[in-house]
């Protein structure tokens, strides 16, 4: 368009007459348009040029643009007239607006109609200048009556900016009374609130006053008022704890129509309180709104916006029939539009001010709830009682001290001695340790939690002073630096000494070693010198006195002399034993050599090592200091609590961020309240609510949303439109490409797996809220009356309540103050009565450990068991987190980290305890385990077994590994847990008998490898941590395995190196000779392998031997027998006349058992069985009786076993019938 087609901001605002108001209201309208509907107390600038274009008006400087906003400066016409035309005519020359003037008469004269003037009528003469004023009073106006608040003015805004240093500590906290009303005292030029006035007021060249506005006062500090997509928001930059007027000096009482600070303007400072009684008498402007008549509300809030149009509001509102505030507050947004007699911007202060009165009376409403349960016996003082009615917590006290000087420093920016200081830090440290010390105050245990938070927060908390702090500036890094640089110093030049001294002592043995090389080259030339000179003797041959090996080698061929021959063996064998004793010897001095070689490498090593430490420091003592890079300590700007249902993640949101000094341009959402059923305009609330933030860009600013995974879900293909919007949005927002960079999202969720994860990755702040500990849980139950509970009930319902959350327990502690309030007991709760309502707490809450809520467990072990016993894991011990559990044996195995006898090592050993005699099954151990848990202030235990499996329906594989990763994945988010796996439960065991040789025989297998595998990896995966001081913060997560079958304990233990018991080392050795140590029978006389020793391998006689050929027949043992014939044989030997007689008396020993004749050769027996006898006379089968603690190894003596043969009862009943034959 060209620019013949515009016009300047000037000629558009003029006419014949002067200052053109028809266009004047034209911009206004547009302007009113822009901004829907309304006036914003801040100006938009992007509003007033997209005016500025609908009207083809051109904007050459900073005074054209100057003029559009001062049409717009005020809601009310009449004001904002004023301001611009006053610029209006300060922008016409002087000779046109005499023009101007003239015309203005003769057009006056020509119509016949004569005007005049009162000036003194007229709230504004065109021709008056700006009155400059001297003198002038600032009124602090301390709205909340805390010393603390005093003693900020005092220490912080009364101080010279020259001190900003000191002036910017936060006053201690203090019980004194607050501060009286102080006289008027003049304020110094220097100091912070004289230069925040000069500023605040350099933004208005002149102030212009009517009967209307600014008449009487000047607010310098006006409070945000924004009416967005989401909803009104108000923001007071000075937190409601004081406030900042200016009033006329002296007797005067109102302001001129147009004034300015002179440059040298004296400034009377005057401190005053304002309590409850006077807000309620006079018509004062805070923020405290009283709604007992109509009248005081409206006057009020006039108060409040610095106008005198009270009067002409409340006839507008008798017109429109709205005599009581009761009428106003239940209006709605269409009755508001009907009311005729009030502006728009008038119907937007009342709507405002009465929807703000709403929240802030049920705000208060809970807080003298809480204040009276707080101070129901202390006496109430007419000095505080605004301070209990507005009660904040110290924290929020430091909180809203820090944001005002954050706002302060703001506004004077420009200041030399802001500018050195740099930008405060976010947040105050001091401010961020209260708040967290009260949050455990108030109730909330956190288990280590709030001690990371802190950490998360921590780079907020630094300035940019910080940043540029010199590394020297007190000395202490650089005096260290240089003293570990002398250290180093030292160190380099005892191992260049000690390198040098090896250097030598490495030639030394070089030198040695070439004389030992060479003394043995002299040795084989004098031997072989010798060899030939006898060769040349024997052959008639003149020695040269060179030798030649290949000739040399030819002369063994040669036959020498007897005596030639033994010289040359006697030369030869004294060059072998030289040769030899040298070899030894160089040997010797080069594995010397070699090892101090070794040292010189070291030496070298750790001389490059320090040079390089050196030059490390060097470089950084000469290297200039630069300031920290600011991404190095780059604001966190996401926080995500996590965790399961009750565990106060949204408590700990609704009071975060107002104790520590973050401030929040929403109230607590829920993330259903962000959605809206037109298509972009959830993602318009998103944007609207998070631009707040660009209003406050000295402070950081947050929006806390709950339940943010239905905001920020995983995106897919089957993600709709709408929440793929939604989150792109609010991405774009955080870190993306409409990054507000003083914005932090505080978020909760229960559901962290379906969330987005480009949004998880921007919240760089994710916590684990879990369930109490055992002690946290016991703080919680100690606020039962004392008198209610036993201090062993007490005890016990701490580990009755495990797995419970911080809502349970709560819960549980109510329901027991109650009855016990009802039931009028004269004795304390007994334990069961007590049990009984934590099952039912468990059951409402659906807090299920297996198939039945822990109490229950525990009230049934007390039917069947009525002796209790004391369970727990000895703090002196130190623990590897790993348990297992051997029903069948009634044993339970904790792994334990002992010291080796007489060394500093370590070693994994373990502790066996004995169960008691119900405790066979997982529900009769839980009370032990959870027991065991609360000795270990553990915060979860989770039980893996079928209960669990059929309760979530995991039938196929996958979802049975999805419920175990699920189930590990939480006990891993709690610092201590203890995992439980009912291990033949899961995976099963296969059994398979077969036969063999007459022997049964059973092979076992694991049924689910896959799970069984599993388990095995997590059971492995077991930490214990001893890094603190304090044993809650450590990490223990203990892994219990329950295993019933002896197979699956023997493998389960074998493959997880899980230590054995002495007894099982006794067992396993046994085994190893049973499977590799020969032993000879004592029955066949055979050698055999006791794992080889099957039914039928041995044939033996288990009977005695009697002489067939006595009358009465004798009975004589296997080896006697033997001895006999042995006799026989001899004497058949030497006598041979009596040989055949002797071999006749041979055949006389029989066997009783089978009648065979028995011989010294031993042949087949008639019976068969296994090889081995033992005294009890158990033949069963080897691993049986291992299990019956027989050694199979250690078998009776061939004389026990004889003994045993000649004392058969029924071999000897059938040696009697026999004599009875005969």
């Amino acid at each position: 368009m060209a620019d013949a087609q515009w016009i300047s901001v000037v000629d558009y605002l003029q006419s014949d007459i002067g200052f053109n108001t028809k266009n004047f209201g034209t911009i206004r309208e547009h302007y009113q348009q822009e901004c829907g509907g309304s006036f914003p107390v801040v100006i938009d600038d992007f509003a007033i040029k997209k005016v500025a274009q609908q009207l083809k008006i051109k904007i050459d400087d900073e005074n054209d643009f100057g003029l559009l906003c001062d049409c717009v400066i005020s809601s009310n016409a009449d004001d904002s007239q004023l301001v611009a035309q006053t610029r209006f005519d300060n922008a016409i020359p002087s000779q046109h607006r005499s023009t101007l003037k003239k015309s203005n008469i003769i057009s006056s004269k020509t119509n016949s109609v004569t005007t005049t003037v009162n000036k003194d009528s007229s709230p504004l003469n065109n021709g008056d200048s700006a009155k400059l004023l001297n003198e002038i009073d600032c009124l602090v106006n301390i709205k909340m009556a805390f010393s603390q608040v005093s003693t900020f003015i005092r220490s912080f805004l009364l101080q010279p900016i020259s001190e900003l240093d000191q002036s910017l500590q936060i006053p201690t906290i203090s019980t004194s009374n607050p501060t009286t009303d102080q006289q008027s005292f003049v304020l110094d030029v220097n100091c912070l609130l004289y230069l925040f006035i000069r500023e605040q007021m350099s933004k208005h060249s002149v102030v212009i006053s009517t009967v209307h506005f600014n008449s009487t006062r000047f607010r310098l500090v006006e409070s945000i008022r924004l009416n967005d997509e989401f909803d009104r928001w108000e923001y007071d930059h000075l937190r409601g704890l004081f406030d900042l007027e200016l009033v006329p000096h002296d007797n005067n009482t109102r302001f001129p129509n147009r004034w300015h600070l002179a440059d040298n303007v004296s400034i009377y400072c005057q401190i005053k309180t304002i309590n409850n009684n006077e807000q309620k008498t006079s018509l004062s402007h805070f923020d405290r709104l009283y709604t007992n008549s109509l009248d005081t509300f409206v006057r009020n809030v006039c108060a409040q916006e610095n106008n005198s149009r009270s009067d002409d509001w409340l006839k507008a509102l008798r017109d429109a029939e709205i005599v009581n505030f009761e009428h106003l507050a239940s209006l709605d947004r269409t009755e508001w539009d009907r009311i005729p007699g009030l502006t728009v911007n008038a119907k937007r202060i009342l709507r405002a001010a009465t929807d703000r009165h709403r929240i802030s009376n049920v705000s208060e409403q809970r807080r003298q709830i809480t204040n009276s349960s707080k101070n129901e016996n202390k006496e109430k003082t007419e000095v505080l009682d605004i301070s209990e009615n507005l009660s904040i917590s110290n924290s929020e006290l430091y909180a809203n001290l820090h944001l005002i000087k954050l706002y302060v420093c703001d506004i004077l920016r420009d200041q030399p001695a802001v500018k050195r200081f740099g930008n405060l830090s976010k947040l105050e440290t001091k401010c961020l340790d209260e708040a967290f010390k009260e949050m455990q105050s108030e109730g909330f245990v956190d288990d280590g939690l709030f001690s990371r938070m802190k950490e998360f927060f921590l780079p907020l908390t630094i300035s940019q002073q910080e940043l540029h702090l010199h590394w020297s500036s007190d000395g202490h890094i650089q005096r260290s630096w240089s003293e570990r640089r002398e250290e180093l110093l030292g160190n380099l030049n005892e191992l260049k000494t000690n390198h040098e001294k090896e250097v030598k002592q490495y030639d030394r043995y070089n030198d040695e070693i070439s004389r030992v090389e060479k003394s043995i080259d002299d040795a084989q030339r004098c031997y072989f010198n010798k060899a030939a000179m006898l060769h040349s003797k024997s052959n008639n041959i003149e020695h040269t006195g060179t030798i030649n090996p290949l000739r040399l080698f030819g002369w063994k061929s040669r036959r020498h002399t007897k005596e030639q021959a033994l010289i040359l063996h006697q030369a030869y064998k004294d060059f072998e034993q030289q040769k030899s004793s040298l070899l030894k010897k160089l040997n010797e001095l080069q594995e010397m050599r070699n090892t101090i070689r070794m040292k010189i490498t070291d030496f070298e090593t750790q001389i490059e090592e320090e040079k390089e430490r050196l030059d490390m420091i060097e470089t950084n003592l000469n290297t200039p200091q630069q300031p920290v890079d600011n991404q190095l300590v780059k604001p966190p700007r996401g926080l995500l609590l996590y965790g399961p249902p009750g565990t106060g993640k949204s408590d700990i949101l609704s009071k975060l961020a107002k104790k520590i000094g973050i401030v929040m341009v929403g109230p607590p959402l829920a993330a259903g309240e962000l959605n809206r059923p037109l298509v972009g305009e959830s993602e318009r609330i998103i944007i609207a609510l998070c631009s707040r933030c660009n209003q406050i860009p000295y402070a950081m600013c947050c929006v806390s949303i709950d339940e943010i995974d239905s905001l920020a879900p995983k995106r897919g293909q089957d993600s709709s439109e709408g929440k793929i919007d939604k989150i792109s949005v609010l991405l774009s927002l955080i870190e993306g490409i409409k990054d507000i960079s003083n914005l932090m999202i505080l978020s909760a969720t229960n559901r962290l797996h379906i969330m987005d994860e480009a949004f998880l990755r921007r919240m760089s702040g994710k916590f684990f809220v879990g369930r109490p500990s055992s002690n946290a849980r016991r703080s919680i139950l100690q606020k039962i009356p004392f008198w209610a509970l036993e201090p062993e009930v007490l005890d016990q319902l701490s580990i009755a309540t495990t797995n419970f959350s911080g809502a349970a327990v709560k819960a549980l502690t109510r329901a027991i103050t109650v009855k016990c309030i009802k039931m009028k007991l004269s004795e304390p709760m007994c334990e069961i009565e007590a049990l009984q309502l934590a099952d039912l707490i468990a059951q409402q809450y659906q807090i299920f450990i297996g198939s039945e809520t822990l109490p229950r467990l525990l009230l049934r072990n007390q039917l069947i068991e009525t002796n209790r016993h004391p369970y727990q894991l000895p703090r002196t011990i130190t623990y590897t987190g790993r348990i297992i559990v051997d029903l069948q044996n009634q044993r339970i195995r904790i792994e334990i980290i002992t010291k080796k006898p007489n060394t500093n090592n370590n070693q994994i050993s373990v502790v066996e305890r004995k169960l008691y005699p119900y405790e066979t099954n997982v529900q009769t151990l839980l009370e032990r385990l959870t027991a065991y848990g609360k000795s270990r202030n553990v915060q979860l235990l989770q039980l893996i077994d079928l209960n669990l499996l059929a309760s979530q329906g995991a039938y196929d594989e996958r979802k049975v590994y999805e419920l175990l990763k699920d189930r590990y994945d939480e006990c891993i988010s709690y610092s201590r847990s203890m995992i439980v796996y009912d291990l033949d439960a899961l995976v099963g065991i296969h059994k398979t008998q077969s036969y063999s040789n007459a022997s049964p025989s059973i092979s076992c297998s694991v049924h689910n490898q896959s799970i069984y595998t599993y388990v095995l990896a997590r059971f492995r995966d077991r930490v214990m941590e001893d890094i603190h001081k304090n044993e809650t913060d450590n990490v223990e997560r203990w892994a219990i395995a329950v295993i019933r079958e002896p197979f699956l304990l023997r493998q389960f233990a074998e493959e997880t190196q899980f230590p054995r018991t002495y007894q099982e080392q006794e067992e396993l050795e046994l085994e190893r000779r049973m499977a590799e140590e020969l032993i000879k029978c004592v029955k066949c006389k055979d050698f055999y392998i006791e794992n080889d020793n099957r039914f039928g391998s041995c044939s033996h006689h288990d009977g005695f031997v009697y002489d067939n050929s006595a009358a009465h027949p004798t009975i004589y043992a296997p080896s006697d027998a033997a001895k006999i014939l042995n006799k026989l044989e001899r004497k058949a030997l030497n006598d041979v006349n009596q040989r055949n007689e002797y071999e006749r008396q041979k055949t006389k020993f029989k066997w009783i058992c089978c009648d065979e004749t028995f011989t010294t050769i031993y042949k087949n027996g008639c019976k068969k069985g296994k090889h081995g006898f033992f005294l009890n006379g158990n033949e069963s089968s080897g691993r049986q009786v291992t299990n019956k603690k027989i050694n199979r190894c250690e078998q009776a003596t061939i004389e026990q076993w004889e003994d045993f043969c000649c004392n058969n009862a029924e071999y000897e009943e059938k040696l009697e019938s026999l004599l009875n034959d005969k």
